[in-house]
């Protein structure tokens, strides 16, 4: 029998495929974007999760309207660093061992490819208009970049990983979708809806 959390991987499989096609083209070279995990986190799980001085960089959008909550896309100083190379791949402006201007701003753009994506693919399935706002990054040690994101109070987290592929690499990150109790309750009856279509 199939439940709400098979109805968001379906989500995240037509995100992916639409977030390939996007990187794709951005960076004129074949990028494979997956999203083969998705589950949702306690608020104390979290807490374990990020429990690290571990540096990373985050690109993070408050959802405008539609649901509330925020999303957060979350890469390890190294992956963003692989990930920055992949970008600039045959051009001068590669970097291997610090975050140049291009770096960083390469990192917000495939950033915000994800998280539009699957903000997208949720509204598509949802059907409603999400907005994510103009993503802002941020770097500094795990703990303290997702933390202060989040309340860990009553919120509701989806964690997703994300995994960019091309030809030499593979790097993962994790994407964060926090949700107030409303936009929870939002996305549960939209799934419930969607699942009793199926059920006919």
């Amino acid at each position: 029998m199939r439940d709400e959390m098979d109805v968001l991987k379906e989500v995240a499989t037509i995100a992916a495929a639409h977030g390939s096609n996007a990187l794709s083209e951005i960076l004129k070279r074949t990028i494979k974007l997956s999203l083969p995990l998705v589950t949702t986190v306690t608020p104390d799980n979290l807490e374990k999760e990020i429990d690290s001085d571990e540096i990373v960089l985050s690109v993070q959008s408050r959802i405008l309207s539609g649901i509330e909550g925020k999303v957060l896309l979350v890469l390890e100083e190294k992956s963003a660093f692989r990930l920055i190379n992949i970008c600039c791949k045959g051009e001068d402006k590669a970097t291997s061992g610090f975050l140049t201007e291009v770096g960083l701003s390469a990192v917000k753009e495939i950033g915000n490819v994800v998280i539009g994506s699957y903000v997208g693919a949720l509204s598509m399935f949802l059907k409603l208009l999400i907005v994510p706002s103009i993503p802002t990054l941020i770097s500094g040690p795990l703990y303290e970049v997702v933390s202060s994101a989040l309340s860990l109070e009553k919120e509701h987290i989806l964690m997703i990983e994300a995994v960019f592929e091309e030809s030499e690499e593979k790097i993962k990150g994790k994407m964060y979708f926090v949700l107030t109790q409303r936009g929870r309750e939002i996305i549960n009856q939209a799934c419930d809806k969607i699942l009793e279509s199926l059920e006919k």
